[in-house]
């Protein structure tokens, strides 16, 4: 219901409301030919240049100038949300017969940083990326975390120069129709553990905690719900069939988080 409200919202917006005024300066800030061969790469065309080299422009390009808000984080907040309702509306006709807390595992998994820096990497986003020579240089543009943003980033500026179905239409394309199952295609195998290695350097050994908050059903039949503390901190929330699944639920939900605040 949640998603269906929302994509009512993402098409009912108007054209004055959703278009963003070409910026020579901006658009300025990469060479048309470099402009062309990241579209190519793409597959879509912007009519709007300058949106498409802001989605590439890493902060730190920007950072302590009066321009700094011209970077991509904007439009990858933007595009963080047109993909989880991509997602989301697929993923509910696609498993008509699935519950919401696997719908929601699979969805995490495909929505997760290392899964969206392995398209961007196929669609060599790291070498379009706009950054400063020394930070190039220091494999800024390798991570995986601004590799995942820049993907967000650049969902965003399509969906901001077009409309919701060719942005829906683009992302499902670049996600293989969500043909492939993101545990298979290389995602978290086992998330507790992920989460284990993320909270453990800076929180030690004993700071995660996993509690059973809810469980419903009969005994046959029982689903359970799972909350993961860091200390006193909820993380995340997970439901599944048994608690090894729920709890693995939430520890996705948690790594979600934590990507997030990076």
């Amino acid at each position: 219901m949640v998603g269906s409200k929302l994509k009512r919202i993402f098409q009912s917006l108007s054209d004055s409301a959703r278009r963003e005024p070409f910026d020579k300066r901006i658009a300025s800030e990469m060479p048309k030919k470099r402009i062309r061969e990241v579209e190519k790469s793409l597959g879509y065309t912007f009519r709007n240049k300058s949106l498409l080299v802001k989605s590439l422009t890493h902060p730190s390009y920007l950072l302590h100038t009066k321009e700094q808000i011209n970077n991509n984080q904007r439009l990858e907040f933007l595009g963080d949300a047109v993909i989880q309702l991509v997602l989301t509306e697929t993923l509910y006709f696609k498993f008509p017969k699935e519950r919401e807390g696997q719908l929601t595992k699979t969805r995490s998994g495909y929505a997760r940083g290392d899964y969206m820096a392995r398209i961007a990497r196929k669609l060599k986003l790291n070498e379009f990326l706009l950054l400063k020579p020394r930070d190039r240089e220091a494999g800024i543009g390798e991570k995986e975390s601004s590799l995942g943003d820049v993907f967000e980033s650049i969902i965003g500026a399509v969906y901001l120069d077009s409309d919701w179905v060719t942005a829906r239409d683009l992302i499902l394309r670049l996600y293989d129709n969500l043909e492939t199952d993101p545990v298979e295609d290389g995602a978290i195998a086992n998330p507790k553990g992920v989460l284990q290695e993320l909270i453990q350097p800076q929180f030690g050994n004993d700071a995660l905690r996993y509690e059973t908050t809810k469980q419903e059903g009969n005994p046959h039949n029982r689903v359970f719900e799972i909350t993961v503390f860091c200390n006193d901190e909820a993380l995340g929330v997970g439901s599944g069939r048994t608690k090894k699944e729920a709890s693995e639920n939430a520890a996705l939900e948690a790594i979600e988080v934590l990507e997030k605040r990076k």
